[in-house]
């Protein structure tokens, strides 16, 4: 059986102190690298990206334009809408 081999790149990334303090515990409880951990997190992100549907845009408009261009109003509307309710 042939084992599988990933060609990895090193990268730098920057982070908050607290944060890598944090993944470095994380990779001390778990028994992995810090590379690991963050190697998951990012796969993770991959994972769980949301996609825009493909049916966005393929609905009949109410001949006013569409919502791009009715920003200002519809906003406005709900601001009115959300300020008459409290």
């Amino acid at each position: 059986m042939s084992a599988i081999v990933t060609r990895m790149r090193r990268t730098t990334i920057m982070a908050p102190d607290d944060l890598l303090d944090q993944l470095r515990t994380i990779a001390r409880q778990e028994g992995v690298s810090l590379g690991e951990v963050i190697r998951q997190g990012l796969e993770w992100r991959v994972r769980t990206r949301r996609r825009v549907p493909s049916f966005i845009g393929a609905v009949a408009t109410d001949g006013r334009g569409d919502t791009s261009t009715r920003v200002d109003e519809l906003v406005g509307d709900y601001l009115g809408e959300k300020h008459a309710r409290y």
